[in-house]
């Protein structure tokens, strides 16, 4: 078949979730049509009558596909039997905007989720403030402006929301959330002028976040290996420009959970290694905070990439990048990390404060000290006492003078050497060490490009690091596309403490963007994951705060339920009676998460589930999750970072479960509890359909504080 013969065709999101619920002869039939489609094969075009012009081609008994088309190109819609696709047409509008030119799919006979609520007589519309050329300009299209301006509450735009094209309700939403309007006009404008995330055809520009257009037979075959993966396929027009841009710098991407940070750090990695001017010696290091997470990307990355592609690709957590750099290097010690029992750090620190006494009039916990010398002396990389006095300890809350310093210094001082007498040293001072040995043997990194996931865990040496082994294309005679790609979301800080990335000699001024959508969770979880948040102010990671995680979901669903059980067998029960009732409804056993805070808990729920004859399949920390094995996954709040799941239970919420909020210092206290919620965040914003969360009666304030904020929700 010749060339001239292949059809230029695109499909859409919509169309790959019909097709995710066709059976496997249907399937098959739809795969062979799109080979012989592709290739030219003639098809007769049946006419359909509908909200737009469609027409229609049979695929098989009873299986058809809706298509909009002319000479140059052809638009894949919808699928279905002949009624389901009647039903869709009378039901859809598929038409040009007028003032953006993008083709917009909409309902215009939606059946709202609940009824209106009845008019209040001259009750303002939320949207009375922007104008009608206003509105209009973000897409919306003429005939809905009486809709718009009816909508008096943000429950009132949520039942039109099938009424909008996509982008109009994302952005009304963000309005109606207090973004300025000029800046969510911005916002679109630039991405909707972008022609790689918004492709112009004859037929109209489309936009990449719904519509993908086929270019090859290895991409055709890419659409059609997991319609339920769209993440694969579309990117959302704010995505896809972040993704494509030329960047000549660093980039930092922030979001809440669910808007996408890692799909763009996913398809930023394949543009890269896909670049003309890629040269075999070109190097890309996707990193992470922590192993299991860099096993999930791997995973994912081979999803869309090609094996010549992933050989330009390394991907490692930076620990163990970091300690692999150190055996070849010479510095011939092992990193020792805090918090293993009986390990080399532990054994080290109890040497050290055995033979302690400590100053007159200094009466401080243990914990006290060895946070100062976590959080102050590793840090700063203070080798004497003199290093120490003039340390900073802002963020401390304690203050202590050079006199007190100078007193305590001995224990620190002896620390070190129990970690040298051990050929150990701290991940603070390997990363220190790397550091300066890649200034001296490498003049301009190591790698061309280096993207980092859940930048919001690196500590300030970690960051330095990174910016040690990027190319900083800044420093280039010739700009190229390469340098740090960085996503984060401090939010789901559970490990470091807020950083300036400037300090760490990493500028992102005027290349920082946010995503905004959530592609993973219902409002109604989003809304319950935020409220721990409420009243609370965190950092942006780009030098200022914000009170919100400020991102809107798009879908809704049952609003989370709560359990305060009497007993741990009542809590167990109510699990099993949750799990069985949605089982019986559909879900599968691969759907349901339990998360809880240690270990030793994953251990207790997994072994109870069990004992009730539930098939578990726990979530190990040194392989990624594989969803073919059945079984209900329970795992800690550390390792569900990442993940996601139609269902999760955060079971377990007892005050006793946490460590302790009462800190001596009023800082480490507020950082501590800056800990807990993220660990509650990052759980509670797993779940993309339900959300469950339970504990056992034992008058717990974290519960109660918990179940407040989403009553409040």
């Amino acid at each position: 078949m010749s060339q001239n013969n292949i059809r230029r065709f695109a499909i859409t999101r919509e169309l790959l979730t019909a097709l995710s619920k066709a059976n496997a002869k249907q399937k098959q039939a739809f795969a062979v049509f799109l080979n012989g489609f592709r290739m030219g094969k003639p098809f007769d075009y049946l006419p359909l009558v509908g909200a737009s012009e469609y027409e229609r081609i049979e695929i098989s008994d009873d299986f058809e596909v809706v298509i909009k088309r002319n000479s140059d190109i052809h638009i894949l819609l919808w699928l279905g039997s002949l009624v389901d696709v009647k039903e869709w047409v009378s039901t859809h509008k598929c038409e040009v905007n007028a003032v953006t030119g993008t083709l917009q799919i909409y309902q215009i006979a939606s059946i709202p989720s609940k009824p209106s609520p009845l008019p209040v007589q001259d009750e303002a519309g939320i949207f009375e403030k922007l104008s009608d050329e206003e509105l209009l300009s973000i897409g919306l299209p003429q005939e809905l402006l009486p809709k718009v301006r009816s909508v008096t509450s943000q429950a009132d735009l949520e039942t039109l929301q099938s009424s909008f094209p996509e982008n109009v309700y994302e952005a009304l939403t963000w309005y109606v959330q207090g973004e300025d309007w000029e800046q969510i006009k911005e916002a679109y404008t630039d991405a909707y002028s972008d022609e790689k995330a918004i492709v112009p055809t004859t037929i109209g520009k489309l936009d990449t976040g719904r519509f993908h257009i086929v270019t090859s037979d290895k991409d055709l075959r890419s659409v059609m290996d997991k319609p339920l993966a769209q993440w694969r396929v579309f990117l959302h027009p704010l995505q896809k420009r972040i993704v494509d841009n030329a960047w000549r710098g660093a980039v930092l991407v922030t979001g809440g959970a669910g808007t996408g940070k890692t799909v763009a750090a996913i398809h930023r990695a394949r543009h890269l290694v896909q670049l003309p001017d890629w040269k075999d010696t070109d190097k890309l290091l996707f990193t992470t905070f922590t192993k299991n997470l860099a096993l999930d990307l791997e995973q994912l990355l081979k999803q869309i990439c090609s094996r010549e592609e992933m050989k330009r690709i390394q991907v490692q957590n930076i620990d163990a990048w970091l300690a692999t750099f150190i055996r070849q290097h010479g510095a011939d010690k092992i990193i020792v990390y805090p918090g293993k029992k009986a390990g080399i750090y532990e054994t080290c620190w109890d040497n050290a404060w055995a033979s302690f006494d400590q100053p007159q009039g200094m009466n401080r916990t243990e914990s006290f000290y060895r946070s100062e010398f976590e959080e102050v002396v590793l840090p700063q990389h203070c080798m004497s006492n003199r290093d120490y006095i003039l340390a900073d300890r802002k963020g401390r809350g304690s203050l202590l003078s050079r006199l007190q310093r100078k007193a305590i210094w001995p224990l620190f001082e002896d620390m070190r050497l129990q970690l040298q007498l051990q050929d150990a040293m701290t991940v603070e001072d390997a990363a220190f060490f790397a550091v300066q040995e890649i200034k001296k043997n490498y003049s301009n990194g190591i790698y061309r490009a280096v993207i980092a996931d859940e930048i919001q865990d690196f500590k300030p040496d970690m960051l330095k690091l990174l910016r040690a082994i990027a190319t900083n294309v800044r420093e280039l005679d010739q700009p190229m596309e390469g340098d740090l790609f960085l996503t984060g979301d401090s939010h789901q800080r559970i490990y470091g403490r807020p950083v300036s990335f400037s300090s760490c000699g990493i500028e992102v001024r005027g290349r920082s963007r946010k995503l905004r959508l959530n592609y993973r969770t219902t409002d109604e979880i989003r809304k319950v994951a935020d409220a721990i948040y409420e009243g609370i102010t965190v950092d942006n990671m780009d030098g200022d705060s914000e009170k919100t995680t400020g991102y809107a979901a798009l879908r809704h669903g049952a609003f989370p339920e709560t359990h305060l059980a009497k007993t741990f067998a009542d809590e167990i029960a109510w699990i099993i009676d949750r799990i069985k009732t949605l089982q019986a409804s559909g879900y599968t056993t691969q759907d349901f998460c339990v998360v809880v805070r240690t270990n030793d808990l994953a251990t207790t729920y997994a072994q109870a589930l069990k004992t009730q004859g539930i098939a578990v399949h726990p979530i190990s920390r040194n392989r990624p999750d594989d969803p073919d094995i059945e079984g209900i996954r329970v795992t800690t709040m550390h390792r569900v970072k990442g993940l996601e799941f139609k269902v999760v239970f955060v079971a377990a919420l007892e005050q006793d479960n946490f460590h302790s909020l009462s800190e001596e210092d009023p800082v480490q206290a507020k950082a501590r509890q800056s800990q807990e919620n993220a660990l509650f965040y990052v759980s509670a914003s797993r779940a993309s359909d339900l959300l469950f969360l339970s504990a056992v009666d034992q008058g717990n304030k974290f519960f109660e504080l918990v179940s407040k904020k989403v009553l409040l929700a």
